[in-house]
This record gives C-alpha cells, sequence and structure tokens, in this order.
C-alpha cells in the first residue's frame, strides 16, 4: 500500500474514531506460525514501540496479570498509547487468534491528528516485519491490515 493509499486509509475515518486500535501479533516465520509467549512478545512489541514512537512506557504502571499478559501505559499533553499483550482466547474467531495483542494510540495534539498518528504507527510497525497487524476503528470497522482477513469482515 502507498503512503498516499494508507494515509487515506485512516483519514477517511477522521471523524467517526478519536482513537484507533492495533491488534498485534506474530508474523509467520518461514510460513509456519511463530510459538507463543506472552511475555516474551509483550517485551519485544514494548520495545519496538518504544523505538517507533520515540517514548517509554510507564513501566511503574505495567501490569503482570495472572495468566501471563502485560499491560503498558503511555500517557503525555501529545499523546496515549496503551498496550495489553494476553494469551489468545481459546476459540477467538480469525483472524483475532492470530492478533492477540491490542494497542490503543490517540493524539492529544492540536497539531497531528490520531488518524495521522495512527497510520504512522501502522507504517512503521509493519516496515518491521516482525508483526501481524490488523488496524480498526474504535468501532470495529477495518481500517487495513498486513495480512488476509478475508471477505467476511
Amino acid at each position: 500500500m502507498t503512503d498516499s493509499a494508507l494515509l487515506a486509509a485512516f483519514e477517511q475515518h477522521e471523524h467517526s474514531s478519536k482513537d484507533f486500535h492495533f491488534n498485534v501479533g506474530p508474523a509467520d516465520t518461514g510460513g509456519e506460525p511463530t510459538p507463543w509467549d506472552s511475555a516474551v512478545f509483550a517485551e519485544q512489541l514494548r520495545k519496538d514501540l518504544e523505538a517507533v514512537l520515540s517514548l517509554t512506557f510507564d513501566v511503574s504502571r505495567g501490569i503482570v496479570d495472572p495468566t501471563g499478559g502485560c499491560t503498558y501505559w503511555f500517557e503525555s499533553g501529545e499523546r496515549s498509547v496503551s498496550l495489553q499483550v494476553s494469551d489468545p482466547e481459546e476459540g477467538d474467531p480469525f483472524p483475532f487468534g492470530k492478533v492477540p495483542a491490542l494497542l490503543i494510540i490517540r493524539s492529544r495534539s492540536e497539531e497531528v491528528a490520531t488518524w495521522e498518528l495512527a497510520a504512522g504507527l501502522y507504517r512503521d510497525l509493519c516496515s518491521l516485519g516482525r508483526y501481524l497487524v490488523l488496524a480498526e476503528t474504535k468501532h470495529g470497522d477495518l481500517v487495513t491490515g498486513n495480512f488476509d482477513v478475508g471477505d467476511g469482515w
């Protein structure tokens, strides 16, 4: 997807979604699903997000839940970002079983719209080549994904 098409995909939701939800999972390696370990995945995704977004999550607020999942937050006058990684639920419908992490981003800036921030994050996460990424509005409307989610969306 070209940069202009990517921006258009997010911009069309400018008025209907004040934040964007990203479902993220490990990219397949060699055509096979990557073995799942929520703690390892959470740590790698957290580090990549910190580098891509030039921020540091508030690890003192990071929570490890009894299932081994993790939650991280970042809030500033410019943006808010939350990341929740837990094990996929048994019976999760496709494609959500492949992308169990939930990442939510919102701009608080007057200069940068949320859709612009979200489009840049999507582009940067996909460019790493380590993740399957599904972007949707807070209402569950599909924006885009870097893998085939089928026609039944």
